[in-house]
């Protein structure tokens, strides 16, 4: 399962986080993790590193990524739009980041955390801290050159399946949609989604029927239909391979409840 998180834009937000595990995911924003206590995984373009206290990792946009804490971890999170460092965003078009995992020197960290983890904290500041980070980073890194990629497809044709999941859609209606061609299309989406257009459409289906399952009173063929599922059966087979489990055991598992929190960030 891959999770969209669409609207990053004009964003800067902070984060606390204690034993932090979430699945893959992608967004366009930029995201900066450092680590105050334990250790962490975090998978980045399916490689793995190993974080460490004292250490702060940088995730370029579009990258999909996922946390994992084995024991215990403790976790400062920035995560900021590219309209906060457009010289920098301009610098790693179709590159990655040969080492993610850097260090900050004593003075950038204090600024750091001054500016992105205070409330009082103003525009200017957050700026030239976030750059300063960014040039201490790539002080211990190098970029490695990729293919040219399409970034602004990626966010429309990610944007346009989380708009239209609950829709009998398909790759060719979209590439219609979008004027594109199904076989350039299809191959763009294998490419940087690292799965096929299926197997993310079912993804996020069962996603927000999972969400349905615990946050609703509907019953189960009701979700089914209101993911997109025309059928029961097509729905409790793709919900049995993702989630390891039948939607009537999922929901025994999670004890219904009732609110407003986004489905896309809670299951």
């Amino acid at each position: 399962m891959l999770i969209y998180e669409a609207h990053h834009f004009n964003l800067i937000a902070n984060y606390q986080t204690v034993d932090l595990n979430f699945p893959s995911h992608l967004h366009r924003c930029f995201e900066v993790l450092f680590l105050l206590e334990g250790e962490m995984e975090v998978i980045i373009s399916q490689k793995n590193y190993h974080v460490r206290a004292g250490q702060f990792l940088l995730i370029l946009p579009y990258e999909i990524h996922s946390f994992v804490t084995k024991s215990h971890s403790r976790a400062n999170i920035c995560v900021f739009s590219p309209e906060y460092v457009p010289t920098f965003y301009k610098m790693i078009e179709n590159s990655s980041l040969k080492n993610p995992i850097f260090n900050l020197s004593l003075a950038a960290n204090t600024l750091f955390t001054k500016a992105l983890f205070n409330d009082n904290a103003n525009l200017l500041e957050q700026k030239a801290s976030l750059y300063l980070l960014l040039s201490e980073l790539m002080e211990q890194t190098s970029l490695v050159q990729g293919e040219k990629q399409d970034q602004d497809l990626l966010h429309k044709l990610l944007t346009y399946i989380q708009n239209h999941f609950t829709e009998a859609i398909s790759l060719k209606n979209i590439a219609s949609n979008l004027g594109y061609n199904y076989n350039y299309l299809s191959k763009y989406f294998n490419n940087n989604v690292n799965m096929s257009f299926v197997d993310f459409l079912n993804g996020t289906r069962v996603n927000h029927a999972s969400y349905l399952l615990i946050y609703s009173d509907k019953n189960i063929s009701e979700i089914a239909f209101l993911c997109g599922y025309e059928s029961i059966r097509s729905f409790n087979r793709n919900f049995l391979k993702i989630k390891q489990c039948t939607p009537k055991e999922y929901r025994e598992r999670h004890p219904r409840q009732f609110s407003d929190l986004d489905p896309f960030l809670t299951i």
